[in-house]
């Protein structure tokens, strides 16, 4: 069933560049509901630049010399990974 939603114009402006964006990558058209969709899956906290430097140095030391970067490599793959999933679920819709 569809649904009728008010947006404003700017809300539209940024929905069409996400949507060409989308169906640059996914190489297809794309519905408005499946922006949104993405928009909801992918969104992203924002994070206080101050509270997270506070919080981070609490844990100063504790890792190995270069165990943070092969800590990092392993999220980028899971997010590579979780990318794949949602551009194939959007795929298949």
């Amino acid at each position: 069933m569809a649904t009728t939603i008010q947006i404003s114009e700017e809300t539209k402006k940024k929905l069409f560049i996400v949507m060409n964006q989308l169906e640059k990558m996914w190489g297809r058209r794309v519905t408005y509901d499946e922006i949104i969709n993405y928009l909801l899956e992918e969104r992203k906290t924002e994070v206080n630049k101050v509270d997270f430097l506070k919080n981070i140095k609490k844990y100063q030391g504790i890792l190995k010399p270069g165990e943070g970067k092969v800590l990092l490599k392993e999220l980028r793959k899971e997010d590579n990974e979780r990318e794949k999933r949602l551009t194939n679920h959007f795929n298949r819709s």
